[in-house]
């Protein structure tokens, strides 16, 4: 991945303005993992656009989600054919491991399809 593309940016969860800032405050497997900066620590683009901008990264959460449920389906079918208490378990269970990097990337996923990198505004 190189700099510049919105791929860099929603695998890297940086500004998508500078590539170079950081979106979230702390760790994604901190406890405060949704603490989100207002503007961009580096370049000061504006995070939050608007009041409930960030709803429409529910489409992208979705996906992700739904991804996950395939994948873990898939996986218990083709390895131990369980019965259908099992699957649901382990939907549930991946569902929350993957919490944290699902609400990152949704958001930082969504503010991609609105803005672009320029790079006059990176280091």
């Amino acid at each position: 991945m190189t700099k510049g593309t919105k791929l860099y940016s929603v695998m890297h969860q940086k500004c998508p303005h500078c590539q170079e800032g950081n979106m979230f405050r702390h760790a994604s497997l901190s406890t405060k993992f949704a603490d989100m900066y207002d503007a961009c620590p580096v370049c000061g683009f504006d995070f939050v656009r608007e009041p409930s901008f960030y709803f429409g990264a529910m489409y992208f959460s979705y996906a992700f989600q739904t991804a996950i449920c395939v994948a873990v389906c898939l996986i218990l079918r083709f390895t131990l054919n369980p019965d259908t208490w099992t699957y649901v378990t382990w939907m549930i269970a991946g569902s929350i491991i993957i919490l944290p990097w699902n609400y990152r990337w949704s958001r930082v996923a969504w503010i991609n399809l609105f803005s672009s990198y320029k790079k006059e505004m990176s280091r």
